[in-house]
């Protein structure tokens, strides 16, 4: 049988019903519907993370463009004692800072690699030329050019 909750359930009572049991200091993990790792539940006639429904229930307010990071790193945990507030720059340095970050080769969508880069960067033709050799876009040549991307590869 499927498990249900009352569609007049609390915020709460919908944190409770689809997590695991809360233990000070563990992670909590969600049960219900995921995306990417990061749970989901219905609230109030939208899809909503469950990551910041946590925090706004047990924490309070989230301010206008801050993101609810994870200390613990694992995105399905919606244990508030493991968030901290910051900005998408915040998320990003945690993320490097952890080794977390998928840079160069790491990253599978990755057309280059880290050898190509410095030819790149010396390569004086036209940035469409260079563009249709590698089989990238104009934008990511001048990006790499700029320093934008690949910033890692000296």
């Amino acid at each position: 049988m499927r498990r249900q909750v009352s569609p007049k359930a609390t915020l709460r009572e919908r944190l409770d019903f689809w997590s695991e049991p809360y233990t000070p200091g563990q992670c909590r993990l969600w049960l219900g519907h995921k995306v990417r790792g990061y749970g989901q539940l219905r609230w109030r006639g939208r899809r909503i993370k469950a990551h910041r429904a946590a925090y706004t229930e047990y924490v309070g307010p989230i301010p206008e463009g801050m993101s609810v990071l994870h200390s613990c790193d694992n995105p399905g945990c919606i244990n508030h004692e493991h968030f901290f507030l910051g900005a998408q720059v915040d998320n990003m340095a945690d993320m490097t800072a952890k080794g977390r970050r998928a840079i160069g080769r790491q990253n599978g969508a990755a057309k280059l690699t880290e050898v190509q880069i410095p030819a790149i960067r010396a390569d004086r033709r036209a940035s469409r030329a260079i563009a249709a050799a590698y089989g990238v876009s104009q934008r990511t040549i001048l990006q790499i050019k700029r320093g934008q991307n690949w910033g890692h590869v000296t």
